[in-house]
């Protein structure tokens, strides 16, 4: 086989071309006289399946996980102003919205009215926070940014 690599390209220098043609063989079909030519590799012979070959399933390592509601498995309560108290403006008095306190539709709507009843039951301030619950930990995510002007 070296020698036929030599014959076919002798112009062309023979280091190359019989490298390549050194894991070549020839095999004879079945049919007659009709040759093949097919590539052998000396470390691996056997074909892999087409099965053990597939990608492997698996979650997506960067999802993030899905937001929960806060208050889910909570029960709001008209009369607990110290949490009623998270969901609204220091300064206003104003219910922050949904895109602010993180809650669920359902639990705003509980939050909203519970927050409405203790108003009207003289639990809490129409107009401001009750300054006792100023220092308590932030439970909403407010961006605010403080402005020197």
């Amino acid at each position: 086989m070296a020698g036929m690599a030599c014959l076919i390209a002798p112009s062309r220098g023979s280091g190359r071309l019989c490298y390549i043609l050194s894991g070549v063989r020839k095999a004879a079909r079945t049919s007659g006289t009709a040759t093949s030519w097919t590539r052998e590799c000396s470390s691996h012979t056997d074909q892999v399946s087409s099965k053990t070959d597939m990608p492997v399933p698996m979650e997506n390592p960067y999802k993030e996980p899905p937001k929960r509601c806060i208050l889910c498995g909570i029960t709001v309560d008209y009369k607990n102003i110290q949490l009623l108290s998270q969901f609204i403006s220091p300064y206003t008095g104003r219910i922050f919205g949904m895109h602010i306190t993180g809650l669920c539709e359902k639990k705003q709507k509980e939050i909203g009215k519970a927050i409405k009843r203790a108003r009207f039951a003289g639990f809490m301030s129409v107009t401001y926070k009750d300054p006792t619950f100023l220092s308590d930990p932030k439970i909403c995510n407010i961006k605010y940014p403080d402005r020197l002007d």
